[in-house]
């Protein structure tokens, strides 16, 4: 019978690491970004059989997992259960549902998004539109993006969701705009549209916080900044992807637009 464990992620097993999230690059994406970033320095725990990776989860207040099994959650549970508590857990519908059921009654949700389907786009999929002006945006666009985004939370979260205040908004944004991962049509000082990355990897990207301000909606702007800033992402890598709440009929029908195919679905969440 295998013997599986559990364990911090050290630099021996960073290949491992790799060759298990590249087995779903789309749904992986973030944390096949995130490795690129932090190596293994960041929070992983990992479910090994002794020699390959099976199992893993980002821990701290975002908590990402990523459980072909399923039954592999207990066990993750357990070992990260001294770790910073999850805030957010987002992630495969299935690895999110099993982690989450290991950390309740103790740790009962506030709010669950479930389903939230995964959407991807290639050129060929893309349609052609005239082009929107889309631009990667600067600093001296940080306060526009800040609200928009401030906005775009009340608009999304639940009433009793604590929002960061604006000083944190700013501080968002400008790491976003810093890392060249925020996009924006501004116009009269005002966000028209806008749409950051949450992931950069070399073959697929993960699109988030996509808005369009209120007095432009219902007017074909949320589907022209979409092709338009898909088409700029993939010059530069052969996927786009996303994900949306399956309750936002009005964001699915502009993805439809757009081109976006579902594959699969995550859930998320909130404590």
């Amino acid at each position: 019978m295998t013997q599986l464990t559990v364990a911090r992620v050290g630099a021996t097993e960073v290949a491992g690491l790799r060759r298990l999230l590249d087995s779903n690059p789309v749904h992986n994406v973030y944390l096949r970004s995130e490795l690129r970033l932090l190596g293994s320095a960041a929070p992983w725990w990992c479910v090994t059989d002794g020699h390959e990776l099976r199992a893993v989860v980002l821990a701290g207040a975002l908590t990402v997992p990523f459980l072909p099994d399923p039954s592999d959650a207990p066990r993750l549970a357990e070992a990260t259960r001294a770790h910073t508590a999850p805030h957010l857990m987002v992630g495969p519908r299935d690895a999110v549902r099993a982690l989450h059921a290991c950390l309740e009654p103790r740790r009962p949700a506030r709010e669950i998004h479930d389903p939230q389907p995964v959407m991807v786009i290639d050129r060929q999929r893309l349609r052609v539109l005239p082009p929107a002006p889309i631009r990667r945006t600067t600093k001296r666009d940080v306060d526009a993006l800040a609200v928009a985004a401030a906005m775009m939370h009340r608009e999304e979260m639940s009433a009793d969701s604590a929002p960061p205040d604006a000083v944190a908004w700013r501080v968002r944004m400008s790491q976003l705009v810093d890392r060249g991962w925020s996009w924006a049509w501004i116009d009269g000082g005002q966000v028209v549209f806008k749409a950051e990355l949450s992931a950069w990897t070399p073959d697929v990207v993960q699109i988030q916080g996509v808005f369009t301000g209120p007095s432009r909606r219902g007017r074909g702007v949320a589907t022209a900044g979409m092709i338009a800033l898909c088409s700029l992402l993939l010059d530069e890598v052969p996927l786009v992807a996303l994900y949306v709440n399956g309750y936002n009929q009005a964001a699915l029908r502009v993805y439809g637009r757009v081109g976006f195919e579902q594959q699969g679905e995550f859930a998320t969440v909130m404590y």
